[in-house]
């Protein structure tokens, strides 16, 4: 490979200094480097036979599994751009993402096969796994071209009731990588365990690429998650690092173990997507005797901060920005605020993008002087940690998925019987907030809870779907129409 800046030549270094080391556990299968780069090269070598090229968008839609890496990185070693899915996306949302990205190939599960026959949307390669493109390259590395358009595509919410695409350079992604492992001292002979989906900026970047650029071993548990499993594979595998968001650690907490669980290989505990209850953290310290630390990051920037320094001291922090990333607070004037003073959170970090593709109003209002506007509200202390207080937009944040309440108030208000819909998010222990719909029918009586549940869930990904509805006869609404949030 003639680049030395790629996820896919660091994957390449990590196998030829230790070929013969595990890379991956996978459901308790091992596969050490030797064998996951060569998987990655045949998927590689099969992507650009059947004519993908370097710039186009590779969407890979499985699950964790070892189908989701090699994909992955057999889309960074052609040069593409990766575009990560979520497989149980539903029709309406997974044309919307496959619009945003035009990917020349999709690689998904055969469980979304049905899914993927009923949408028109053109692509070269289209296979339900990555062997199934394998083919045998006589080379020894596939072949790579310019990196200018090459990287990622994830999606951020926003307040536009759609996802705004989000393109990262292999350079940006790599660079966080490379913030996070000097900021929490990443090695080889870390074991990550990874219970979080592949898919979303946590688990990519902070358990897969965490793990094998260093040259480590990434254990991957691929059932629904599961106390007891969970575990029994920190347990087993002397796990050392572990990356995961509230609800999980709730769970671990809160289940009886017969026999005291062995932890004492792991080093790091991490929670991310959601604010970690302090309830949360201390029962964990106190049944484990180890602390949870916080982090903070964000769809545009990757990671941007950790509190690793004072988890017990400090524990509704999310500690201090990562190595290389500049943080401020700032007020609606873009003054920069003094210590303790609660304003916006702004982020200036080479790992962040600097625009939404294609939106350029949305961009002038998120991104200014090297600068993203997180529209998270926090504070700066005295030594520099940072601590969320709030939100200046709307967003919900279930389990650590951003949830646009505009986009499900769009499909509850399709309903035939809906007549007004506002959709909210309510404190929820341990998964941050759950969704809440307050709905106002035509007639009324002639929907029930149930039916409206049922109904976003057939058009909306599962954490989208509310969890509770409320039926009023009108929405407080102000003079000038604007919903009262604050009287739902």
């Amino acid at each position: 490979m003639g680049r030395a800046e790629s996820l896919y030549a660091c994957l390449c270094q990590a196998a030829r200094l230790d070929p013969g080391a595990c890379a991956l556990v996978i459901d308790g299968q091992e596969y050490t480097y030797a064998e996951l780069v060569a998987r990655v090269n045949r998927c590689a070598a099969g992507l650009a036979k059947a004519g993908v090229r370097p710039g186009d968008a590779v969407a890979v839609a499985f699950p964790n599994s070892l189908d989701f890496i090699v994909g992955a990185f057999a889309a960074f070693a052609l040069d593409t751009i990766l575009v990560p899915l979520n497989p149980r996306f539903k029709e309406e949302e997974l044309r919307h993402y496959l619009q945003l990205s035009r990917p020349t190939a999709l690689l998904y599960p055969q469980s979304m096969q049905a899914l993927i026959d009923t949408l028109d949307v053109p692509s070269v390669v289209r296979a339900t796994s990555t062997e199934a493109v394998s083919v045998v390259e006589a080379a020894d590395q596939p072949p790579t071209g310019s990196d200018k358009l090459t990287g990622i595509y994830m999606f951020s919410s926003g307040s536009t009731g759609k996802s705004k695409r989000v393109t990262r350079t292999q350079a940006q992604v790599l660079g966080e990588y490379r913030a996070l492992a000097a900021t929490i001292a990443l090695s080889a002979s870390d074991r990550i365990l990874c219970t979080v989906p592949l898919f979303h900026a946590h688990g990519f970047g902070n358990a897969l690429l965490a793990s094998l650029l260093s040259g480590g071993r990434l254990v991957l548990v691929t059932s629904e998650f599961n106390a007891r499993a969970t575990m029994q594979a920190l347990t087993s595998q002397a796990i050392t690092v572990y990356p995961a968001v509230p609800f999980m650690f709730k769970m671990l907490a809160d289940t009886r173990f017969q026999t005291p669980p062995d932890l004492s290989a792991l080093r790091l505990a991490f929670s991310a997507g959601a604010a970690l209850p302090e309830a949360v953290s201390k029962k964990f310290n106190e049944v484990f005797a180890k602390p949870v630390s916080q982090l903070y990051g964000s769809t545009e920037t990757g990671a941007i901060s950790i509190n690793v320094l004072h988890p017990l001291d400090k524990p509704t922090t999310v500690g201090r920005p990562l190595h290389g990333t500049r943080i401020e607070i700032r007020d609606e004037n873009g003054r920069k605020l003094a210590a303790n003073e609660n304003g916006e959170v702004w982020v200036a970090a080479g790992t962040a993008t600097s625009a939404y593709d294609g939106l350029a109003d949305m961009t002038a209002e998120c991104f200014s002087d090297g600068c993203f506007f997180t529209g998270d509200m926090g504070t700066l202390d005295a030594d520099g940690d940072l601590t969320i207080t709030g939100r200046k937009k709307l967003l919900i944040n279930v389990a650590g998925y951003k949830v646009d309440p505009l986009e499900v108030e769009e499909v509850l208000a399709r309903h035939v019987q809906v007549s007004d819909v506002v959709v909210i998010g309510v404190e929820h222990a341990g998964a941050g907030e759950k969704i809440k719909a307050v709905v106002v029918l035509k007639e009324p009586g002639a929907a029930a809870s149930q039916e409206l549940i049922d109904y976003a869930a057939a058009h909306l990904a599962e954490y989208k779907v509310p969890k509770l509805v409320e039926f009023r006869p009108e929405i407080p609404r102000s003079p000038l129409g604007k919903v009262l949030r604050k009287y739902l």
